[in-house]
């Protein structure tokens, strides 16, 4: 039985078309395993959205070609790569067997066929759209759109993915009841979710496609991610409201509040109105959660603008932060930076500021101590002698774990508990009935 290994790189956005790659391989028999020396394919699904991502994915394939050294194993590479930095990745690892174009899965499907299955293998029918979960937990992503029409100074988002090309709603619901067996939680996904439709609709359809996918019964939970504040109406309150499952937890990534700062990135909200904007939502839906990121080092940034924006979190209640500092992805080429570049400059700043925010989180955390929260539970840890889950405010793999004591093992998946303690990233709870 031939088996496959499948490493995906980057974001949940890469994550799908990872599932889609693998749902092909399991369409021809191929089966998967979490060991290198057992696979007769591997599959690297590549990020190429920071010279960093170039950096992993460098050592990524390093070892991997290293480990496959002398053993008839097709190691192929796809994703962000093939559109960024293509070239030099070539010459670098000559020994991949194959590399394919972002997306292409019936280039995929052909290679599986020429090179990989046994002989007078025949083709199949199958949809390039079914997916294969990787990731453990009771979420699923859909992504609702690809590409980005934003073009922000820093960012290389529409040179890899191309313009914002939105899925049918029709679609979308498709999936998404495909998805059900995955998860209770239904997260969507886009380079700007506030933006979907708009190609298609020639309006910003969100607030339709959330109307269309809230009465799938498989899902109890529906959150929206990467909201650009730019772009979000104000009159979407409303939608909080109007739909139970829709979790009130705002992913808006400001990137920067200096206005000059705002203005040179190519984004258009400053701190007043960024500021507006988020004690509208907190004033419409009282128990909203913020989630946001924070870029430091743009060039020309000075301190004063920095401190602008420890200030803004100060003022702004906001849960989750991510900081990263400025890297020059459009100077030089993709694989070699400029050589003049202070990385060091913006690595002390983004720890600096990191360090603030984990801090303030860790406070924040406190006021959920002794009040009563709903929890996903996701599986147990045996180290732990506990169940492991997420509050509702917690969105997958980037803000942080529950554990919860005194869970009958008959119990829903979806339950209310008790917070009983609270660090930055993790919470403990306790499902004794109050």
């Amino acid at each position: 039985m031939m088996k496959y290994l499948l490493l995906s790189l980057g974001c949940s956005k890469n994550l799908v078309d990872s599932e889609k790659f693998a749902a092909i391989m399991q369409a021809y028999g191929i089966k998967p395993t979490e060991y290198i020396d057992k696979a007769d394919i591997v599959l690297v699904n590549s990020c190429a959205f920071l010279c960093s991502a170039l950096g992993e994915l460098d050592d990524t394939l390093f070892e991997i070609l290293m480990e496959t050294k002398g053993r008839k194993v097709k190691v192929i590479v796809t994703g962000c790569v093939t559109k960024r930095g293509l070239e030099e990745f070539k010459e670098l690892f000559p020994e991949v067997n194959y590399w394919i174009a972002l997306k292409d899965f019936a280039a995929f499907e052909k290679y599986l066929l020429r090179y990989v299955l046994p002989k007078g293998s025949s083709k199949k029918s199958i949809s390039f759209d079914k997916r294969v979960k990787l990731q453990d937990g009771q979420f699923a992503y859909l992504r609702i759109a690809d590409g980005c029409d934003n073009h922000c100074s820093y960012c290389t988002i529409p040179e890899i993915r191309g313009k914002m090309v939105s899925e049918p709603i029709e679609n979308l619901v498709k999936e998404a009841k495909a998805l059900q067996k995955y998860g209770r939680e239904l997260v969507l996904v886009a380079q700007d979710t506030c933006m979907y439709g708009l190609d298609l609709y020639q309006e910003k359809a969100l607030p339709r496609l959330i109307e269309a996918l809230h009465d799938i019964p498989g899902f109890d939970w529906i959150r929206i991610l990467y909201m650009h504040p730019d772009h979000f109406e104000y009159s979407w309150t409303e939608l909080w409201h109007k739909y139970p499952k829709l979790l009130p937890y705002f992913d808006m990534p400001i990137q920067h509040v200096s206005d000059r700062i705002i203005h040179l990135m190519n984004r258009k909200k400053g701190y007043d109105q960024l500021k507006h904007l988020f004690d509208h939502i907190k004033t419409e839906v009282p128990n909203a959660v913020f989630r946001t990121t924070l870029m430091v080092g743009y060039p020309t940034e000075t301190k004063e603008e920095y401190k602008l924006m420890e200030k803004f979190l100060r003022e702004v209640d906001i849960l989750h932060a991510g900081v990263f500092a400025y890297s020059p992805e459009k100077e030089g080429t993709p694989y070699n930076p400029p050589e003049d570049f202070d990385w060091h400059k913006g690595e002390k700043l983004e720890t600096a500021l990191a360090m603030k925010i984990a801090k303030a989180k860790g406070e924040k955390m406190q006021r959920f101590v002794n009040t009563r929260q709903q929890v996903l539970i996701e599986g147990y840890d045996p180290l732990m002698e506990a169940f492991v889950g997420r509050l509702w405010f917690q969105a997958p793999e980037i803000d942080g774990i529950v554990y919860v004591d005194n869970l009958p093992s008959d119990s829903p998946l979806l339950v209310e508990v008790e917070v009983t303690d609270a660090l930055a990233d993790e919470l403990w709870c306790d499902a004794s009935p109050s």
